[in-house]
């Protein structure tokens, strides 16, 4: 593996709600390599889009608690001042694709003022060399130079995905995290989309953090994939090792989760819901849910266990195997 360009230690995050604090993200740490795909996956609740916006510093105002550490090319993301942070990080060196593009946009100004802003504001550009270049960003997502005088609205699902991924790259960021890009789209768009994230890795050399629901969608992106659940990573690895051998039993209930063409068995459900994080439960926080629990599942807690090269499993039945 290259050098991480990004690594992650004991990542913490909490928020204050009524009911007291909720941690979101306990004690996560990875790290990413340059031109490295991750992806984060897990169900809704487990902590992967706090986790990007943790190291995007867009954490909410309700946030109680953010601890650890997060150093992108050896500097402290966590520590530093918000105006350094502005200034020489966001969107110069890690940039996010948001969840839900409409949101992204302001509703009246033109796609191609928002996408040129960055590079006046922050790029010293002058008008022209800032339209040229956001021209030039909508040919590379595949998008006609005619987009740039368009409002969101006038632009179809897909469209806007692509148009707020050429918002992202107009600083030339060396990270970018992306938040369910794909959800809200449909497969035959899915498809264009992924198609298109592969050829900017490719092409641009870019780190990617890759977070879905979809262990499918990852799969198709992402060199290694990392399963989050409950605010902990509960499996890390190579793409290939997660997805054909699966340490975890909830790596495999979420493979099986899915749809096959080949195979009459149908999608497995996964028993059970979440736990509730202001009292998780005692020992590994999937037994309640986890067929394979045994007596000490309940008591004690596992750490991350090594079960083979590059890949980790938070289960004690990594100690058990052979």
């Amino acid at each position: 593996m290259n050098q991480p360009i990004l690594s992650v230690s004991d990542l913490r995050v909490s928020y204050r709600t009524q009911g007291g604090l909720l941690p979101a993200l306990d004690g996560v740490s990875f790290s990413l390599a340059q031109g490295e795909a991750l992806g984060l996956v897990g169900e809704s609740g487990a902590g992967k889009s706090s986790m990007a916006l943790a190291l995007m510093r867009l954490l909410p105002r309700n946030v109680g608690l953010l601890d650890g550490r997060a150093e992108l090319e050896g500097r402290d993301l966590l520590g530093m001042s918000d105006e350094a942070f502005r200034r020489d990080v966001r969107w110069r060196k890690m940039a996010m694709v948001f969840q839900g593009a409409q949101e992204a946009f302001n509703p009246v100004l033109r796609v191609g003022d928002q996408i040129a802003e960055p590079l006046l504001v922050l790029g010293g550009a002058s008008k022209g060399e800032a339209r040229r270049e956001a021209v030039r960003l909508l040919e590379v997502v595949r998008l006609p130079a005619e987009v740039y005088q368009r409002y969101p609205h006038e632009l179809s699902g897909g469209m806007k995905q692509r148009a707020v991924m050429a918002m992202a790259l107009v600083l030339k960021p060396q990270l970018l995290l992306l938040d369910e890009p794909t959800s809200a789209l449909d497969v035959t768009v899915q498809a264009q989309i992924m198609d298109q994230l592969k050829e900017l890795k490719r092409d641009m050399g870019l780190s990617i953090i890759f977070i879905t629901h979809d262990v499918a969608i990852a799969s198709d992106l992402c060199d290694r994939l990392a399963v989050m659940y409950a605010g902990k990573l509960a499996e890390v690895g190579p793409a290939d090792a997660v997805l054909l051998r699966p340490q975890h039993p909830y790596t495999r209930l979420l493979l099986a989760s899915l749809p096959r063409l080949h195979q009459d068995a149908p999608p497995q459900f996964i028993p059970g819901s979440p736990p509730d994080l202001r009292a998780p439960p005692s020992g590994c926080r999937f037994h309640p849910r986890c067929p394979q629990a045994f007596a000490r599942c309940p008591l004690e807690e596992p750490g991350l266990i090594q079960v083979g090269e590059g890949h980790d499993s938070r289960c004690w039945l990594a100690e058990v195997r052979p």
